[in-house]
């Protein structure tokens, strides 16, 4: 199932803004959904509030690119979320993806104070967390801010990333939908889902995150960067 589909995204959409926070492929789910929604006539346009690799591999006419500069690191420099909702109102874009969050490549993260920077505009949310964390320590090997991972969740440092704990950062108001706008749609996406073992775990968490968590809308199960980027929609 493409992206697209499992968003809901008809043809005559247009005018949305979807922001990304978490970890674990916010990035590659950006570039999978933009070369979709390009692909269909649709005029999109990149951007980050905070930093993202530099997507040179965007190069599908209808894409557009926006970022302050890139870094010597190569990343591009994000733009502030005033300028993304300005952007928003001025209605160039079918489609304004913004990567709202930075997790220094771990596949899970807690948000700190000053985390994510979501533009008030966004109108839909989506929460990534890497599958590839799952029954891993919290260590920074894996975790980005895992001392607030603890205060979030409760965990002892010789805990591991369990059912439990994931359901308790969606479920936070602190946790991975921090700073989520009123009205905006909530959806999970539990990413890096590469074995039949691991979807039947990602499954089990999103009905619970479902069960638990009312203000969360949906849940996808998926892997963006393969060529079915969503195995299941919950």
């Amino acid at each position: 199932m493409k992206l697209t589909e499992a968003l809901n995204l008809l043809p005559d959409n247009q005018g949305i803004m979807i922001s990304f926070v978490g970890g674990g492929g916010k990035t590659s789910s950006i570039f999978t959904l933009a070369n979709e929604l390009a692909g269909v006539g649709k005029k999109v346009l990149v951007t980050t509030t905070t930093a993202m690799y530099n997507p040179v591999g965007l190069n599908h006419p209808n894409i557009t690119v926006l970022g302050d500069y890139v870094t010597p690191e190569g990343k591009l420099k994000g733009i502030t979320k005033e300028r993304a909702d300005k952007i928003y109102r001025e209605n160039s874009y079918d489609f304004i993806l913004v990567e709202a969050d930075g997790s220094r490549g771990r596949p899970i993260k807690a948000p700190a104070e000053h985390e994510p920077v979501v533009p008030l505009s966004t109108n839909i949310l989506i929460g990534v967390i890497g599958m590839d964390a799952f029954g891993q320590g919290l260590s920074s090997d894996y975790v980005h801010r895992p001392e607030i991972m603890q205060k979030i969740t409760g965990a002892s440092l010789l805990h591991r990333v369990d059912e439990e704990l994931i359901v308790k950062l969606v479920s936070n108001p602190m946790g991975l939908f921090k700073e989520c706008p009123p009205g905006a749609v909530k959806i999970l996406l539990l990413n890096k889902i590469l074995k039949e073992g691991t979807k039947d775990i990602a499954r089990k968490i999103g009905n619970k995150v479902l069960d638990d968590c009312y203000s969360i809308d949906k849940v996808l199960l998926g892997a963006v960067q393969e060529e079915e980027p969503v195995k299941e929609v919950l």
